[in-house]
């Protein structure tokens, strides 16, 4: 171990450190509950037999038995009828909301219409008068903004397919992607005239404020993707997606979301590439009001994050003795030799020993409106080589938990080569969590240099692995 931290290590540890707090709350949330037995996900109890009932023996009447038969039969095509009925109208609802996905749509490639997407973001065709005319802003409603999405996943074996994993279970990198596209759309519809038009404007995801999983989501379940804008900045929209199972005749539907996020989006003119206005919100019941103050604290609670920066201020004395400590912990197995590491106990690992990487081509199919690399293909690639990172610096199968905040700083081009970078940053043993970077660089080829993008957080949770101490 070096007798200093290098500022790259040092800012890592930081980072991490100031979401010591948030990551101790997951060894007690609903996730980390359910993590603990993966079985009891895909095998649930039998039904007990009530004490005393075997063995029981009734006798019936023919013409009773033929009653009782007769009312089985219609009760079971009730049911049958029921699942028909709401299955047809989840089919209607999801055909809708691909089109409404379709006319506000984000990625090209995943739009049934795409020329239209073209004549949306080209202004060749575009008169002077039309550039430099101003668009009327409109109030709008939260309401106006709601858009929604499904993932049949118990009803479409091929989607299924597409989202399933190895150990069965649904690639959240995936769904990170949708959660993305659906933003995107939340912003064009809040954006759009008093018609539906759509406005000389086009938005890019500023940041991520966070996606917490809740409970894991199940392939053998429908699930509905809705989301809508909850405050309005000049230029900026904050936008909140929750994901939740589809209610199935018969069947309490689940009140609290499996999945949560926050997005918050930046309007730029068309034309001219500068901030542009946004519609502003129109506030209705005491719930919409409340919903927008909990944005607003969000929002300065961001700022505060931002002023405390690492790069603008020095560690808090409590951070720097945390950090002392570990120095004083790990230093005690330093070798004499300047960067040689020694062999370390079982339950420790050098940070050094966490690194990742891989390496990919951007390319045309994966790219957005603006001609950019699509953020929610980025956060794919991010979050499926944290995933593999963990499992290996666990020996296990570790559980997603949640995604910090960050920004989006710099766009990727395509056909740019993407390097990313992941690395264990932080562990809590007694806690059995930890925290993984994904770093992501744009390789320029031609003139040999590499541009940082941003850096994704994920916190996992590994209740059955081995989390060392790093």
């Amino acid at each position: 171990m070096q007798s200093m931290l290098p500022s790259t290590k040092l800012a890592a540890a930081t980072r991490s450190l100031r979401t010591t707090q948030s990551i101790r709350s997951l060894a007690t949330s609903p996730l980390t509950q359910q993590a603990i037995s993966d079985h009891k996900l895909t095998h649930p109890p039998a039904p007990r037999v009530p004490s005393g009932a075997a063995g029981i023996q009734t006798t019936t009447t023919p013409a009773e038995q033929a009653r009782l038969d007769a009312e089985a039969k219609r009760v079971h095509e009730s049911h049958v009828q029921k699942l028909e009925q709401e299955h047809k109208r989840m089919l209607e609802r999801y055909d809708e909301s691909q089109k409404i996905l379709d006319k506000y749509s984000v990625m090209p490639g995943k739009s049934a219409d795409y020329m239209s997407i073209f004549k949306r973001i080209s202004d060749a065709n575009s008169s002077d008068a039309k550039r430099t005319a101003k668009q009327p802003l409109v109030l709008k409603k939260i309401s106006d903004s709601f858009t929604e999405t499904f993932l049949p996943f118990k009803d479409n074996r091929a989607l299924r397919e597409e989202y399933v994993n190895f150990y069965g279970e649904i690639r959240l990198g995936k769904v990170l992607e949708d959660l993305d596209r659906v933003a995107g759309a939340v912003a064009y519809k809040h954006a759009s005239d008093q018609h539906g038009e759509l406005a000389p404007i086009v938005f890019v995801t500023a940041s991520v404020d966070r996606i917490d999983l809740k409970q894991r989501l199940s392939p053998n379940k429908n699930y509905r993707l809705a989301g809508m804008v909850t405050y309005v900045g000049f230029s900026s929209l904050e936008i909140y997606i929750q994901v939740q199972p589809v209610a199935e005749p018969g069947v309490p539907a689940e009140t609290e979301p499996n999945l949560v996020a926050r997005f918050t989006m930046v309007g730029r003119d068309k034309y001219t590439g500068k901030s542009s206005q946004v519609n502003p919100l129109l506030l209705g019941d005491e719930n919409e009001r409340r919903l927008v103050k909990i944005s607003e604290q969000i929002k300065e609670h961001k700022k505060s994050i931002a002023q405390a920066d690492l790069y603008k201020r020095p560690p808090s004395e409590e951070e720097t003795m945390v950090i002392h400590n570990q120095w004083m912990e790990t230093n005690k197995f330093a070798s004499s030799g300047y960067g040689i590491h020694v062999n370390l106990p079982t339950d420790m690992v050098w940070l050094d020993k966490t690194v990742m990487e891989s390496v990919t081509v951007c390319f045309p199919s994966e790219r957005n409106v603006h001609n950019k690399i699509f953020g929610g293909y980025l956060m794919r690639l991010a979050h499926e080589l944290s995933f593999a990172n963990g499992a290996v610096f666990t020996h296990s199968r570790p559980s997603y938990v949640s995604l910090d905040d960050f920004s989006f700083q710099k766009p990727v081009n395509i056909g740019s080569i993407l390097k990313l970078t992941s690395q264990v940053v932080y562990s809590e043993p007694e806690n059995k969590t930890f925290q993984v970077a994904v770093s992501a660089d744009v390789i320029d080829n031609l003139q040999n240099k590499t541009e940082r993008t941003n850096t994704f957080y994920f916190n996992f949770h590994c209740p059955n692995g081995l989390v060392r101490r790093v």
